[in-house]
Order: C-alpha cells, then structure tokens, then sequence
C-alpha cells in the first residue's frame, strides 16, 4: 500500500511498475485482493481524490525507488513495515493473536476468539501476561504456578478477547451478576441483546503462599485437581441464574468455562525435570463433567480446556 506524494489520479506513482486499474472503495480493494494469484504481489496505490489505483506482479521488486516519492506500507508474511525515502523500519506487534496492526478485528465469534487464545497464545505462554504465571519463569521447566495465578489468566483473556472481537463488543472483567456473585469475564455486544459471561478456573500445583510474603526457604504448595473443574461448571451455572433474575429479561446471556490446565504429573519443585511422558502427561487428557451443564441447558457452551505446555528442554533425557 502506498500513497505518492507528488502523484495525481491522472499520473499516479504505481504507473512506473506497469498498467494499474482503478477502484472506487475498500470493498472494490478487498476484491481485487481476494482475486490475486498467490504466487503474486499486489500493489495499492491511494491518490488524492480517495480513489485507488492497483497492480498484481509476477516478481517482487525493490520498494526503496518508490518509496523515494511515496509513504509505503508492506505487509508480508504477519510483519509490516513503513518506508518513506530513507526511512525503512518494522512496526512492532502488539499483540500475537492479530495478523496485523492496523486490521479492523473481524472474529465476531467468541468460540473463535477462544479457539484461537487457547492455541496461539496460552499453550506456550506467549502472552506478556500469562508468562508471569510460572513460579521459575516462563522460561523456566513451566511446572508450578506462582501464588493465586488467576488474576494474570483473566487479565490475559481479557485482553486478548479486546483484541479480537468485533468493535462493537465491550470486555468487562470481575463483573458482578448481582450485588454478591462476581463473574471473571462479561461481553456485551452493542449490536445485539446477546451476552457471554466467562468463569476462569485453573488446574494444577501452585505455591500456596507468596514467597515475598513468607521468606521461607521451604514452600509449601497448593494442588487442585478434576473437582476444580466441576466446581467451576456449578458455579458458572448459578451464576447464570442468577443472571436471569436480576438481568434485563430480553437479554440472551450464554455461559463459558475456561479452564488453564497446568498439571504435571509427579511434579514436586518449579525446577525440576520431569520425564516427558510425565510433563505431558495431560496434554491431551479431556475432563468428563457430572452434571453436563452443557448437555442440559442451552445457555450453557462446552467448557474449554487451555493446556499450558511445559518447556520440553527442561524434560530429563529419555534414557535416563
């Protein structure tokens, strides 16, 4: 994407790449772009009555020429970068899960938003926030949690659900369902009476108590297993009806369990190594839920499970 300096819709910069067509609007623009070979590269010029002019090349060429009358804009493979005469530098990303800076989010779905926090971001702890969640780091062995976690899984959600849903939704945390039940997430969508509350519950073993505030050279650690996931499913569906009674009646609220499973198997300290089959011993193990809230009510989705992958070079050797 470019936009010339001294071009005019008559004259326009990308005539010097080779015959370019005309389009009227952004739509017009995605069309055109959606058109295009993939083995090719398009070029879009913005001139001075709004209008676009637009060109597909078979081979790459150097942006540097055309960025000697023009502010260029190149997006290639998730990066992005500015150009203008001398100027030539990436624009850091803001956050992992957009393809793009400046892309207008375009998941309305929040199955999808979730689908894809759970696999681009919490499975390797890439968020800057969720990486504070491992007591030896995330660059450490990633086996035991630091004291009360939680706080850093919801503010990470939260702001990666932002990033993803459409302009008109709105991401609240701690939002209460009414004057004593707080739930961890609530979405609210402008367009629409329709409503997503989201209870966040983690698995795993945790420093019972913060280290800054016990010294001891001893700690002594929390564990919570399968019961946790179920208490957060009753506790996502009485907080759904409560929802209904002090809510607005002709609001549709639908409800979300998220769970970060952190279990290891035989882990006992955050720096010790585990055998692979242990650190991974969970990795794909699904939880079975009695009562099914999501088999029994509609307004109840399938939970989602998050596993927080360990760090495999922490893994002892396989034939020890």
């Amino acid at each position: 994407m470019g936009v010339g300096i001294d071009a005019t819709p008559i004259n326009p910069a990308i005539n010097s790449l080779g015959v370019s067509s005309k389009s009227e609007s952004y739509e017009e623009v995605g069309r055109f772009l959606l058109s295009a070979a993939a083995d090719t590269h398009s070029v879009i010029e913005k001139v001075k009555d709004g209008s676009f002019r637009q060109i597909c090349l078979k081979d790459d060429f150097d942006l540097k020429t055309l960025a000697q009358t023009c502010l260029v804009y190149r997006y290639e493979s998730e990066t992005e970068r500015i150009m203008a005469k001398e100027f030539n530098d990436f624009i850091p990303k803001l956050s992992s899960v957009m393809k793009s800076n400046f892309a207008k989010p375009t998941l309305a779905s929040l199955e999808d938003a979730l689908e894809r926090y759970g696999l681009q971001m919490a499975l390797h702890s890439k968020c800057k926030i969720l990486a504070a969640i491992w007591e030896d780091g995330v660059d450490g062995s990633r086996l035991i949690l630091v004291n009360r976690p939680e706080k850093f899984m919801r503010d990470s959600l939260v702001q990666a659900l932002s990033c993803l849903l459409t302009t008109d939704a709105t991401v609240r945390p701690e939002h209460n369902t009414d004057e004593t039940k707080p739930v961890d997430i609530r979405v609210d969508w402008f367009s629409s009476k329709a409503a997503a509350i989201i209870e966040i519950k983690w698995l795993g073993k945790s420093l019972a108590k913060s280290r800054s505030n016990t010294g001891s050279a001893n700690p002594t650690y929390t564990e919570y297993g399968l019961a946790r996931a179920q208490d957060g499913a009753s506790q996502l569906a009485d907080y759904l009806d409560r929802d209904v009674r002090h809510a607005n009646s002709t609001n549709s609220t639908q409800g979300y369990l998220v769970i970060f499973d952190a279990r290891r198997k035989h882990a006992k300290t955050p720096n010790e190594a585990l055998s692979k089959k242990d650190a991974l011993h969970f990795a794909n193990a699904n939880i079975d839920y009695e009562p099914d809230y999501a088999k029994n009510r509609s307004d109840f989705a399938p939970p989602y499970r998050f596993f927080l992958t360990p760090r495999e070079s922490h893994f002892l050797p396989i034939n020890s």
